[in-house]
């Protein structure tokens, strides 16, 4: 029943119809479902939890509030326009709050006699190792904007331990290197990556994971059509951006998927935020009723943002071959 976003449920309800209509991702249910994946992943230390937490993070909890800080939704949709809860109470307002403040405790975990990452941000935090040893470790990345992140390696004095690193199952390439030094060897997606050595003041972890762009194929409702994805991210279209779109159902668009660009620089929701563009076919009216000139791609260009940027009306896609080789299935529900 998750939806691409990280998301679930129907007007407080289950449902597994893939819809994305106003009724779409109660806060509280985003919410309790990143505790309930918080928990989970302390239990059983299974990656997938800490992938399905960051999807779920970047897109609906960030969807969640208005750029300006001052509203919150009660839920949040991707297909149609959105709407914020009218009030201020201990229901969604509050729940996501809660959430906020919950973040830095979900970026690094205590794991046995080390530490393991599990969301990548500018941070930085003292882990208790045991034996009287503390452990400041921190992170410099840009995260999601790319997947390049340093971590730095600071014990109180040298001491073995094992320092691992979550690699998401959309990295399929993850690159790793300590002090300079490439770690050898098939660093698998979806796992905890253990790096194990005695670590001194100064060391310092370099992981890169590249960030191709993605296009998930869609799931009941939504089958026949993709959505974007980078990284943890997922673009959406907003009509109000571009006037060439005015009169258009966005629900007919056919996009060109080798068409993308970016990403692009797009401070409208958040400083340092990113954008893509890609072409598209617009129907054309003819005997057959709705029909497509593919002889003629790029008669639209849509300019696609964030899930955050409020004014988002759609994130799914048609395509002119909807089994094509370059559409993937959504690696956080494949079946095992």
């Amino acid at each position: 029943g998750m939806v691409v976003t990280g998301g679930c449920g129907e007007l407080e309800c289950w449902h597994n119809s893939q819809i994305g209509t106003a009724g779409l991702a109660e806060t509280c249910s985003t919410v309790y479902i990143l505790k309930l994946l918080d928990n989970l992943l302390q239990l059983e230390g299974n990656s997938l939890y800490g992938d399905i937490m960051e999807r779920a993070i970047y897109n609906e909890l960030f969807s969640a509030q208005s750029p300006d800080g001052r509203k919150i939704r009660y839920y949040t949709a991707f297909d149609g326009p959105r709407g914020y809860f009218p009030r201020d109470t201990f229901c969604c307002p509050n729940n996501y709050r809660r959430a906020m403040s919950d973040l830095p405790g979900w970026i690094y975990y205590r794991n046995g006699d080390g530490v393991a990452v599990n969301l990548y941000a500018a941070s930085s935090a003292r882990v208790e190792l045991g034996k009287g040893v503390q452990l400041s470790i921190s992170q410099e990345t840009d995260y999601p904007n790319s997947g390049a992140v340093t971590l730095r390696i600071e014990p109180q004095k040298p001491c073995e331990f094992t320092v691992s690193l979550r690699i998401p199952r959309w990295c399929m390439s993850a690159e790793i290197s300590v002090n300079a030094e490439p770690v050898g060897g098939s660093i698998p997606s979806g796992t905890f990556f253990a790096l194990r050595r005695t670590w001194k003041e100064g060391d310092r972890i370099e992981l890169n994971m590249p960030m191709p762009w993605r296009f998930v194929k869609g799931r009941q409702a939504q089958a026949g059509k993709v959505a974007i994805l980078r990284g943890p991210v997922v673009f959406g279209l907003s009509p109000s951006r571009d006037k060439a779109l005015k009169g258009i159902s966005l629900a007919t668009l056919n996009i060109d998927t080798s068409s993308i660009e970016g990403p692009l620089a797009d401070p409208a929701v958040r400083p340092d935020g990113m954008a893509s563009k890609i072409r598209a076919w617009r129907p054309t009216k003819g005997g057959l009723g709705m029909l497509y000139d593919l002889k003629k791609p790029g008669q639209v260009q849509l300019y696609l943002t964030e899930l955050p940027d409020p004014n988002i009306e759609a994130i799914y896609f048609r395509v002119p071959n909807p089994i094509a080789k370059e559409l993937s299935d959504d690696e956080l529900f494949a079946q095992p």
